[in-house]
């Protein structure tokens, strides 16, 4: 199965960037040297960093596996019998909580998130809610 996770999250200046990124390493096995990291300023010339990664075939199949094997049963069941709220024509949309994940807790947020974005080729639309859900239980067994 063609697979593809985007990570995309924002670290302002009071947030530590070694420990977000040691602990996606740990956590949810990203190598450091995957992300990408862009320095901009915020609106009051505040130092923000734009931190994104790419993950493609086995880096990505590996990394659904354990997100989903890593997140609370009640998370995973809301997702899964919800399924097209998250789907997007990019793709599988949730969002993380940043403070939680540092604590090694895997939980869905709106806010403060980390954003993963987990696609693959959907050829019939009726066939997404199915896709997606069998993508899901890779990692929950």
């Amino acid at each position: 199965m063609q697979l593809e996770v985007k990570i995309n999250l924002i670290l302002h200046a009071t947030e530590n960037e070694r420990k977000i990124l040691e602990v996606l390493e740990k956590f949810l096995d990203i190598e450091q040297k995957n992300f990408q990291i862009e320095h901009v300023s915020g609106h009051f010339n505040n130092p923000i960093l734009l931190i994104s990664s790419k993950l493609k075939k086995k880096n990505a199949q590996n990394f659904v596996k354990l997100f989903f094997s890593k997140m609370k049963e009640d998370d995973f069941q809301e997702i899964f019998d919800n399924v097209e709220d998250y789907v997007t024509s990019s793709g599988l949309n949730l969002r993380i909580n940043k403070q939680k994940l540092i604590l090694e807790n895997l939980e869905i947020s709106k806010e403060d998130t980390i954003k993963i974005n987990i696609s693959t080729p959907v050829y019939i639309k009726n066939e997404t809610k199915m896709i997606y859900q069998e993508l899901m239980k890779m990692g929950f067994n």
